[in-house]
């Protein structure tokens, strides 16, 4: 899965389809750049190459395209030449899987090696060669309910020429700069995505069926598609690991990536998964002896920078879901076992440096008592709110500190194996009210990433002592299984 600026290249053999054929063809050869399958482009204009190059541009070029459009040109060149694209600019909004904006070329012809070259961003001078003598250019920037009018993006510009098929190079010579190739041996299709790293990374192959347009019909191909999924646990900008430093510091940005604000009941915090999935705590959305239970109350959701200003003017992130461990009870006040919870975003979020996901543990050695980890949030910090996203490093706790820490005070709080402390009791308690649902990360020297291993749950006071965390290894299974559904 990926967030890029989607430029798509199709292929097909005239056995299966031509470039004027209205339902998708029987066996294709795609290449994905940054994306994944196309449906059928709509007909349009008919432009004739000459070996002079011609500029084709989105509509309104320079000027941001308007959304809720889509257009289609076909290019053709006399017999004995085919049709060759030099993009010189290529600005189209962030889309998941190319499902929004994008520019989708078709080739036709009889060679079923044609794959194309990937396109960044800006795309330098990479081109396309068809090995007919037409090309098929589809733009579209479809409407959401969020942005109506004209987006912040100019779209494309293109040079198309004729050239002869002696002299061009066909489209399979074109130099490749792809992460993940695959090429099922009983299609020979090739099929080439290109992952936007250092956020995203290719991982094996999904089939995808390419359904006609005429209901009730189907078509028998079916592609091997490598697909992008989001890196976690490694920020562009790493904080610094003090090893003496006490109490809590100024996070830069991008040093947490993952971190959210949640305003619900009030302050709290969560941590970003995959690209569309909040991490949190069941507390933060149903509080414990709240004045009305079951209430349910708007859900915002910040991210993407270390200052609540900013984080406001990037706006808020509509929540589509909420879900909640059904182990949780809100009308137990001093028991919060299953204290955890997932917010499922509307929209996919565009990852950055300022906005990439934690990653889940899979491991027990990653609670061994005295690793340091850290916990970040927008808590209560000396009796103050703060604006600035802080940070403070501390130990894992044995559990048995924690159980006599609890005998001490006269607390008849549950500490169940579902959860884990950690601090040190000499030492001012630098989590408090309003770093709820932040998640607690440490280093994982094996996979060489950063882990949530716990979810800031509890505590007592913002005094001298421990705070407790949810710990999320054991509800791994859970969080997996509610974002592998559908619905």
């Amino acid at each position: 899965m990926v967030h890029s600026r989607c430029l798509v290249s199709e292929t097909w053999n005239y056995i299966w389809g031509s470039p004027h054929s209205t339902s998708c063809p029987g066996m294709m050869w795609w290449l994905l750049l940054w994306g994944v399958f196309q449906a059928c482009p709509t007909q349009g204009s008919v432009l004739l190459a000459q070996q002079i190059p011609q500029q084709l541009t989105s509509p309104g070029y320079p000027e941001p395209y308007l959304k809720g459009q889509e257009s289609t040109t076909v290019i053709e060149a006399p017999e004995g030449f085919a049709v060759k694209l030099v993009f010189q600019d290529f600005d189209l909004e962030l889309s998941q899987d190319c499902e929004r904006d994008s520019v989708t070329i078709t080739a036709s012809g009889k060679d079923p090696s044609q794959v194309g070259s990937p396109l960044g961003s800006p795309p330098g001078q990479r081109e396309f060669v068809s090995s007919g003598n037409s090309l098929r250019l589809t733009f579209r920037a479809p409407a959401s309910s969020e942005d109506k009018t004209t987006g912040l993006h100019k779209g494309f510009l293109v040079l198309y020429q004729a050239v002869s098929m002696n002299h061009s190079q066909p489209i399979s010579q074109v130099s490749v700069d792809s992460q993940a190739t695959h090429i099922p041996g009983d299609n020979f299709s090739q099929i080439q995505n290109h992952c936007q790293e250092p956020y995203y990374q290719a991982l094996p192959a999904e089939t995808l069926t390419c359904a006609a347009q005429d209901p009730g019909e189907e078509t028998q191909d079916r592609e091997e598609v490598p697909h992008c999924v989001p890196v976690c646990g490694q920020p562009v900008t790493p904080f610094a690991q003090n090893q003496e430093a006490q109490g809590s510091s100024k996070a830069k940005l991008g040093n947490f990536p993952w971190q959210a604000f949640t305003n619900i009941y009030g302050r709290g915090g969560g941590a970003l998964l995959g690209d569309r999935w909040i991490l949190t705590a069941a507390h933060t959305i149903y509080p414990k002896d709240s004045v009305f239970p079951g209430e349910k109350r708007k859900v915002d959701v910040f991210l993407g920078h270390t200052d609540i200003d900013e984080m406001m003017k990037l706006g808020n992130h509509p929540v589509r879901r909420v879900v909640v461990h059904p182990d949780y009870r809100q009308n137990e006040s001093y028991n919060f076992n299953g204290d955890i919870a997932l917010l499922e975003l509307q929209e996919r979020v565009p990852l950055s440096p300022h906005l990439l996901p934690i990653c889940l543990p899979d491991n027990e050695t990653l609670y061994r008592s005295g690793l340091m980890g850290y916990v970040s949030g927008f808590g209560v910090e000396m009796g103050w709110l703060t604006t600035e996203l802080k940070y403070s490093r501390l130990p894992v706790t044995p559990r048995e500190a924690c159980e006599a820490w609890l005998r001490e005070k006269q607390r008849t709080d549950v500490f169940s194996d579902n959860m884990f402390c950690v601090g040190d009791k000499t030492q001012q308690q630098s989590v408090c009210q309003g770093d709820s649902g932040g998640a607690y990360v440490v280093w994982d020297d094996r996979a060489h990433r950063w882990v949530a291993t716990g979810i800031v749950s509890w505590g007592i006071g913002c005094g001298k002592g421990y705070s407790f965390n949810t710990k999320v290894l054991n509800y791994v299974d859970w969080i997996k299984g509610v974002m592998g559904e559908k619905g």
